[in-house]
């Protein structure tokens, strides 16, 4: 099996991403364009989903903040 039909995993934050995808768009558009479509087909879904749970990590923490103060105010 050739090494470039192997598929790896990275780790990255959001920022390196932009900073990667900063450099690539430099790159004539032939070389780059796949690439690209390919990381950003990968990242927006995450990034999507880890918003959307952090906005769910925050109502939670609201709901909780409102349950107390009216349990206090009883």
């Amino acid at each position: 099996m050739s090494l470039e039909k192997i598929e790896v995993e990275v780790k990255l934050t959001v920022a390196h991403v932009n900073t990667i995808l900063s450099h690539l768009a430099k790159g004539a558009y032939n070389e780059v364009a796949d690439l690209i479509a390919h990381l950003r087909g990968q990242v927006v879904p995450q990034v999507a989903s880890a918003q959307k749970s952090a906005n769910v990590a925050d109502s939670s923490a609201i709901e909780t903040d409102a349950t107390k103060s009216e349990t206090s105010a009883v």
